[in-house]
């Protein structure tokens, strides 16, 4: 069967592509082939905010239920496309069914990446991505007291912290000097692994694994050092990578992603890419980038979809999250390459420890004075401004970077 759009995916990319097209056509068929068993869902509070309770499972869905009705899409749950065909304009899924398309829009989003050791298998181990990973942990929870959770970055400290306020004893493996390494300057990074230490998770860094062993109902983790851990789960979010592998097959440009245009099209002028899987030109920056955030794989898809259904909106975007740890909120716009140089302004008084909940400060990355990407710590309301700084691209004194910052109190001072 032809449809005007086939969406290959089923994220917020591919949920907010229906919106977009929605604005141009009104009537056109959609059809979206999505790989989980769900509709599109928030993936953020999976790690976070479910644990906690200031989320429920009810508020995951980027729409309700009857929204596809009403917009005419044929949304089909546990399809995954298996190969394209440009030329034919047509896309087959694993069960051998043709689907023609006049646009095509792959929002395949990220996979996460593999331990590559002897024993990383069995039910004892899970990676943790999606919706189907958390109802998995949720139903284990009463069934284990001690957690290894491997990986350092945004879900695996997320994760760390919601398992140890669920009562649980957990550890932390990561292969950088702190938790959050490249995200977080060295200051905030040491800080925010003190703070996981003092609420109880033993941080184990600069650290690898190299083996798992199974027995006696102990999962024994090997680790380069000459180190043992013994758990009764492990836990793995060491990072993802993009799922490119159909558009790779089908011959169109990939880099660390599907390379798209400031239209989200691929080399293929029917064929668009949005999401985490883009790899996009950022005009803001300069510089093309790949973002894995909830924000943008929204914003990106409803520009994807507004362009597949004849608009010619270039994508302006700037990439940001948002993520927390604790009683601790942080967030992040632009660019925040460590190799930049990077200032931060204070809020007084300034405390001692910046993990207390009372410390607020903004770390600028700068390059030649102007600010390319921000770290906000505890400035909640702030990522607009954020984000406007960085668009404008100009050169600022560091009294003109303390005077800007949005807080209320005393005034800032930098450090």
């Amino acid at each position: 069967m032809r449809h005007a759009y086939v969406i290959v995916g089923g994220g917020p990319a591919a949920a907010a592509a229906v919106e977009g097209i929605r604005r141009h056509d009104p009537t056109g068929g959609i059809l979206m082939l999505a790989r989980e068993n769900f509709a599109p869902y928030r993936r953020p509070p999976l790690s976070g905010d479910l644990w906690s309770g200031r989320a429920t499972p009810d508020e995951l869905p980027v729409h309700p239920d009857a929204f596809y009705h009403e917009h005419g899409v044929e949304l089909l749950l546990r399809r995954e496309a298996v190969e394209l065909d440009p030329a034919r304009h047509s896309v087959w899924d694993e069960r051998g069914v043709e689907h023609g398309y006049g646009r095509l829009l792959l929002a395949t989003g990220c996979r996460p990446r593999r331990l590559d050791v002897p024993g990383a298998e069995g039910d004892r181990l899970r990676y943790f991505r999606t919706l189907e990973d958390y109802v998995f942990l949720a139903r284990r929870l009463e069934r284990f007291e001690h957690a290894l959770v491997v990986g350092g970055g945004f879900v695996g400290v997320e994760l760390a912290g919601a398992l140890r306020r669920a009562g649980k004893e957990v550890t932390l493996l990561h292969d950088r000097e702190y938790p959050l390494f490249g995200v977080l300057p060295r200051e905030l990074g040491l800080a925010a692994a003190a703070r996981l230490r003092r609420e109880g998770v033993e941080t184990v860094s600069e650290e690898r694994l190299v083996a798992l062993e199974e027995s006696q109902g102990l999962v024994r983790a090997h680790t380069a050092g000459g180190g043992v851990i013994a758990t009764q789960q492990v836990l793995v979010a060491i990072g993802v990578e993009p799922d490119a592998d159909l558009a790779e097959a089908a011959g169109l440009d990939v880099d660390d992603g599907i390379v798209v245009d400031e239209f989200a099209r691929t080399t293929d002028p029917d064929v668009h890419a949005a999401g985490d899987v883009a790899h996009f030109p950022c005009a803001a920056l300069g510089q093309p980038l790949r973002v894995g955030h909830w924000e943008h794989a929204l914003a990106h898809g409803r520009c994807a979809g507004a362009n597949m259904a004849g608009a010619a909106e270039p994508y302006e975007g700037i990439p940001r999250f948002s993520s927390g740890l604790f009683d601790l909120a942080f967030e992040g716009v632009g660019d925040l390459d460590p190799a930049l140089r990077v200032e931060t302004v204070w809020r007084e008084p300034r405390p001692d420890d910046p993990a207390d909940p009372g410390a607020a400060g903004v770390t600028f990355h700068l390059r030649d004075d102007v600010p390319r990407g921000l770290l906000l710590w505890n400035v909640p309301g702030a990522g607009d401004w954020a984000r406007a700084l960085v668009r404008a691209g100009r050169p600022m004194s560091r009294d003109e970077r303390a005077a800007s910052v949005p807080w209320a109190g005393a005034p800032p001072s930098v450090g």
